[in-house]
């Protein structure tokens, strides 16, 4: 008897651990399901003709140029629920206390003894007025491991006395980029990206204005969702009956568009919508301005210039570097699609450039910053940026030119946070250097002596090389109002 009721206790615990897996499992298909509607599907089979009175949006992520904390706070969320699976997210977002780091050595992988630990708003001291180094002494601070998730991630101290009102992730992001994007890693302590981007979008713009004449516009960064949603109601209230969405990217991704800045766009105007009933609005999406020659072209010329000043005889690689993403984990996304379209065009055009030098040895090759490391791609699947130099330093290239293609300002992806991946292990690359960059109309470069080979990140294109940016943003927006009746 007593055997019997042990064997049913068992089968009841069996049912329950069985109930509770697929319980969990069906939960956690349904949290990480993909969102809908898909607009890049809608993007591809949309009706592209402007109806009625016409104004233009322009959205992307634009980086503020001086520290703005709503800006850091909403890229981490979004980084959270795009990146991290349910029920993961969960803890990423959790809130343990103030994220501190110290002031001077705030990218560290190791634990070690702080002098001077600050929050994300540079405090030094707590609310209560006692330093956070003196709340360490105390045992009151903790090291944080850096995320076994992220490739060359830095740790964190954190204070556990009280909750800071944000998740702990999000304080140690807005704290490094307050302390080194826009402070001790720059010289000028701002990021060119805002006023590269806006002389993109305001050029394009004024193209389009000599053509169509006074055709409302608005412009605003994706990670701003109120200024998004502020301006596309004005364009409304003006009374557009279509909205061109238009995002200064040479290729389009769900990650940043389709998910992103245009989905955020759809909902405001769905919001509007629905406040005025039976008022119909048509939505575009332009195409990205990387299917448009000039936006090669300006890779091209600067590409020109620099072999220009090589000596004959010299064995060159190029390495064509795109921002990256963990393929293998997002095989649905439109970059994979979109990109071949702009990404292969360019090569094919350095390769013909390459063939009119005198260059005893030449070798192109496609990479990207992020994602094709130890961590998301041990296999080595996708080659990143730093194995394409290593490579080229191993087979004795006098030169290795990277051209970083999906960039058009440098902002603190292409300054710092590529940065330290790309040269990793590099002699003469120091984390803590800080850059001097004040002239935002001359590209920004740097090179690196290794061995024998000279490498050489070419910069993006700015200055002189920015009108044809200018050219193929205008193309994209002009292809959806040139088909107006």
């Amino acid at each position: 008897m007593m055997k019997k009721a042990y064997m049913k206790t068992l089968l009841c615990f069996v049912l329950v651990l069985i109930a509770v897996s697929v319980s969990y499992t069906v939960l956690a298909k349904y949290k990480n399901r993909r969102q809908t509607p898909d607009y890049y599907e809608l993007y591809k089979t949309q009706d592209s003709v402007p109806e009625g009175k016409v104004g233009i949006f322009v959205t992307g992520l634009i980086m503020p140029e001086k520290m703005d904390y709503p800006f850091f706070y909403n890229i981490t969320q979004k980084i959270f629920n795009a990146i991290i699976p349910w029920p993961f997210r969960l803890f990423s977002k959790l809130d343990k206390g103030v994220a501190l780091l110290d002031a001077v050595k705030y990218h560290e992988h190791e634990e070690f003894t702080p002098t001077r630990l600050v929050d994300q708003y540079g405090n030094d001291s707590d609310i209560d007025g006692e330093p956070f180094i003196e709340k360490y002494k105390k045992g009151e601070v903790v090291w944080q491991p850096p995320s076994k998730r992220i490739y060359l991630d830095h740790g964190y101290f954190l204070y556990t006395g009280h909750k800071a009102g944000l998740p702990s992730l999000s304080g140690k992001t807005m704290n490094k980029a307050n302390l080194w994007y826009y402070d001790r890693g720059i010289k000028q302590k701002k990021l060119p990206h805002w006023q590269g981007t806006f002389e993109v979008i305001n050029g394009a713009l004024d193209k389009i204005r000599s053509k169509y004449g006074a055709i409302p516009v608005r412009a605003e960064s994706s990670m701003f969702y109120y200024g998004m949603k502020q301006k596309l109601f004005q364009l409304l209230d003006e009374g557009c009956e279509t909205i061109v969405l238009a995002a200064p990217m040479p290729i389009y991704s769900h990650f940043e568009e389709f998910n992103s800045s245009f989905r955020h766009s759809m909902e405001y105007i769905n919001e509007w919508k629905a406040q005025h009933p039976g008022k119909k609005v048509k939505v575009i999406m332009a195409p990205p301005m990387g299917q448009f020659q000039p936006m090669r072209q300006a890779f091209v010329d600067m590409l020109k210039d620099r072999l220009d000043s090589l000596p004959k005889g010299s064995s060159v690689t190029v390495a064509v570097t795109v921002h990256g993403m963990p393929w293998d984990h997002f095989s649905w996304e439109a970059w994979l699609e979109l990109a071949p379209q702009y990404r292969n065009k360019l090569v094919e055009d350095v390769k013909e450039l390459l063939t009119a030098y005198a260059f005893s040895r030449i070798n192109v090759v496609v990479c990207q910053d992020e994602f094709a490391d130890p961590i998301w791609d041990p296999k080595e699947k996708y080659l990143s940026t730093n194995r394409a130099y290593l490579n080229a330093i191993k087979e004795g290239y006098d030169y290795v030119i990277g051209l970083p293609i999906e960039f058009i300002a440098e902002n603190s992806d292409t300054l710092f946070h590529h940065a330290l991946k790309n040269y990793h292990g590099f002699a003469g690359y120091d984390i803590y250097e800080q850059i001097d960059y004040p002239d935002w109309s001359v590209p920004y470069t740097r090179a690196f002596q290794q061995e024998k080979t000279r490498v050489i990140y070419n910069g993006v294109p700015v200055g002189k090389y920015n009108k044809h940016v200018i050219e193929a943003f205008y193309l994209a927006i002009d292809s959806v109002l040139a088909k107006k009746r």
